[in-house]
Formats: structure tokens, sequence, C-alpha cells
């Protein structure tokens, strides 16, 4: 999958600006405040429908305007090129096609167009909550197995029918009978997609690891959202008492989450922001390369302000790593000779010059 051309109108300081993109690396640079970035919540936008940016519409689209534009030619596994628009609007009158037919759900958007982004924010996936990590986790099992996403709905159905019971402070036995079997047996089943996924992932990521940054005691774990080597069912039994309390299930696959451990401690509290941020890129490049190893999927990279926090060194490895996965790459810096040095010599860099919303190809 990659992105030939792209159109944007509307969108933050770009009013109206018309690209043509090459295959491999597409270095954006400008200034701060130029609209590189902008160019890059664009693309996040047409492949999972919302800004990395900022969840206020009214922040993402030009100042006085209601509307914002996106148009995309796109090349899919077939090799045919594909029509992407997506108009965004401050009525909620929102609107996404493909080929002129009108895409039914945001999750039908996000199978289309594999994304992955690595910015200045990435490091936090370590230190945030486990929502986080889980939304991680969940990105690779959704697009390895076309199943997961029909479990992960039911999941989230059974479970709000399942508290809306529980804060009625009592709950009959014929009605935990109605959704608690069912519940366990997709808990169960999500929960088996989901280490199987993390344990292909795992050497992947700590091949990548290695050439990133040193932390041979880093350790990679998984937590279901119930006790190890417990059943599930017995779990919801146990727990009954305090879920009627709280009025909501404590435990489940909503509570899923990934363990980072480095010398038996709290990864968070041994690893620095640097190293938070590597560890990252890591686990970000290897979803990448396993999507490409086992599904045969190119996965398009959103990588912005690589050059923040990270010294020449670990640049120039993260630039080989990208080229190496022989994907659509687009990368933003405030100026050229930020990156142009770190390619290897066989990548092809496809250069553009943000100014005042403006761009230029060089």
């Amino acid at each position: 999958m990659s992105i030939h051309q792209l159109s944007i109108q509307r969108l933050r300081n770009l009013s109206s600006v018309e690209l043509d993109f090459d295959e491999g690396i597409n270095l954006i640079y400008g200034h701060n405040a130029s609209g590189k970035t902008s160019i890059l919540e664009s693309i996040h936008m047409l492949g999972l429908g919302r800004s990395f940016r900022s969840l206020k519409l009214t922040s993402v689209i030009s100042q006085g305007q209601a509307d914002c534009l996106l148009f995309a030619k796109i090349k899919n596994p077939q090799g045919v090129m594909d029509s992407l628009g997506m108009n965004r609007r401050l009525d909620g009158n929102h609107s996404v096609r493909l080929n002129g037919e009108n895409l039914s759900s945001i999750a039908e958007l996000a199978s289309l167009m594999p994304i992955q982004l690595i910015d200045p924010n990435s490091a936090r996936l370590i230190e945030a909550g486990p929502s986080v990590r889980r939304q991680y986790l969940d990105w690779g099992v959704y697009h390895h197995n076309v199943g997961f996403f029909d479990l992960w709905k039911q999941a989230q159905r059974l479970l709000k029918q399942r508290n809306s019971a529980l804060k009625c402070g009592t709950m009959r036995a014929d009605v935990r009978a109605s959704f608690d079997p069912a519940l366990v047996d997709v808990a169960q089943q999500l929960n088996g997609l989901r280490e199987a996924y993390l344990e292909l992932l795992k050497p992947v990521f700590f091949e990548l690891l290695a050439g990133l940054v040193d932390l041979p005691d880093l350790k990679l774990g998984y937590y279901s959202g119930w006790s190890a080597n417990r059943s599930y069912a017995d779990i919801l039994d146990e727990s009954l008492e305090r879920d009627l309390q709280l009025g909501y299930t404590q435990r489940g696959p909503q509570r899923a989450d990934l363990k980072f451990t480095l010398d038996g401690a709290n990864a968070v509290e041994r690893l620095s922001r640097g190293q938070q941020k590597l560890v990252v890129i890591a686990l970000k490049l290897a979803q990448g390369k396993l999507l490409s190893e086992t599904k045969g999927r190119k996965c398009i990279f959103l990588v912005d302000d690589l050059a923040a926090e990270l010294d020449w060194s670990h640049r120039a490895e993260i630039c080989k790593q990208l080229v190496g996965l022989d994907t659509q790459v687009f990368v933003t810096s405030v100026g050229p000779d930020e990156l142009t040095a770190c390619w290897p010599e066989e990548a092809r860099i496809n250069m553009f010059h943000v100014k005042h919303g403006q761009v230029s190809q060089d």
C-alpha cells in the first residue's frame, strides 16, 4: 500500500496543497509551524479517520472554515490505483469514499491502509496507562487476524450489558447466565489471539531493538486482564460482589496490558526518556516488519521530527531500518540537513519544502 497523490484542502494552515509522492522515503522539511506535521496529520486522518494531534475537529479545520477535504490516489496490494476521499465537517456530516462508494466504518478504513505513527510523544506508550499499550497490541492483532475485530466488538457489547446489570446493585442467576458464559468464551478467544501475536512479534522486536540500544535484560510480557493460569469464569464468580459494589467488571480482556521490565523492575523506572523512545520506535518498526513478513502487506510509516532527542548514530540506524522495511515513509525535520546524511546510499529520497502552508518539491 502506498500513497501516490495527496490533496489537502482547509486543514490547519494548508489551504490548498497538491502533492505527488514516491513509494520510498519522502522527507518533508520546514520551520516549526510551517505545516509539515499537518501533512502527516492528513495522511493519518485518511488512514484512521482521526487526527493524532487533537481530538477537537475545530483545531484541525482551517480557521473560519466549515470543513476540510482530503483526497488521495493509493496503490492497493494488487497494484491497482484506488481513489480515497474524506470530508470532515463541523456539523458532523462526515463522509469517506473509496472509488466513489461510501465506506461503512472506520474499521473498514483502517484495514485499507495500515499506518504506524512515530512522533515525539511515542515514548509515552511505556509510561502511559494500559489502554495505550492495549491499543498498540490490538493494532497488530487486528491486521494479523481477520476475526479479531468481530470478537472485540462482541466483548465490548457483552461487557456493556454486564456493567449495566451490575449498576443495579443485584444480579439474578438467570441474568448472569444470559451473558457471562458468552463473555468468558469471547475473552478467552481474544486472549489467545493477543498472546499468539505477541509471541510472533517478540523476536522481531528484540532483533530491531538490538540495533538501536543495548538492553539485553529488557523483558516484554503480557497480562490478559485477569490472573494467569486461572479460569476467567472463576474470576467472574469470585469478583461478583466487588463488581456489584463498583458497578462495573473489574477484570477481563478490557484490562489487557503489555508489561516492560528491566532487571526485574518496571522499565519506566529504569529507562531514560531517550531509551524509552528507542524501545517504542523498535516496537512500531517491528509491527510493520511482521505485517510484511507474515501477511505480505506494507505499512505506511509517519515519522514526525525524527531528530528530536536522538543523536546522529541513532537517527542513522532508524533510517537504515526504515529503508530495510522497503515501505513508504513520510518523515519530517526542521531542516534538510538533519537527516539527509542519515540514509543509506541506496535510498531514494523525495524531498519537500514547507513554508507558510505552501509546499514545493526539491
